[in-house]
């Protein structure tokens, strides 16, 4: 009788959750590609305030509305945009996906330019090395010819004093 009753409870709570009333578009809804914008700008925000956060407070950087003002939107515009699209989860994680996408080409080209930037550095601590060396065999060529004749000149008067 026990199972016979929670089967039966089961039941009417799965019958009950089929009647989910669909998200309706709200009246200021943002475009899927803006939508995509928005979300990819925040990603870089989170990140940055992640990477440095005095920085943000230093210049009175507030991520979020950065975000919201650059796309001429407000958070209640963001919110209702934001549940119209996850209601569709499929259409949402796509949405996620092409930002992934984006994010991972920003990041493949920032590397890029730093192994750039990093050969350019070794290049030029490489020639300064260089520069070092050559600067040192100078000095130590002129110090030898400097030296040199000075010996020279000692062993020619005491082999010359003791000709006397």
């Amino acid at each position: 009788m026990k199972k016979c009753i929670l089967y039966s409870a089961l039941l009417l709570l799965l019958i009950s959750c089929q009647d989910i009333a669909k998200v309706t578009s709200p009246e200021n809804l943002i475009e899927r590609d803006k939508m995509e914008n928005i979300i990819y700008d925040i990603a870089l925000v989170n990140a940055a305030r992640g990477f440095n956060v005095q920085q943000l407070k230093r210049n009175n950087v507030s991520p979020d509305t950065y975000v919201f003002e650059k796309h001429s939107i407000d958070s209640l515009q963001y919110a209702q945009s934001t549940v119209y699209y996850a209601s569709d989860s499929e259409n949402y994680k796509t949405m996620y996906q092409n930002v992934q996408k984006r994010v991972d080409a920003l990041h493949q080209k920032l590397q890029a330019e730093e192994a750039v930037f990093q050969k350019q550095k070794d290049s030029i601590r490489t020639a300064e090395v260089k520069a070092r060396r050559k600067r040192d065999s100078i000095r130590k060529a002129k110090g030898d010819t400097l030296n040199a004749p000075k010996v020279r000149r000692q062993r020619s008067s005491l082999s010359s004093s003791a000709e006397i």
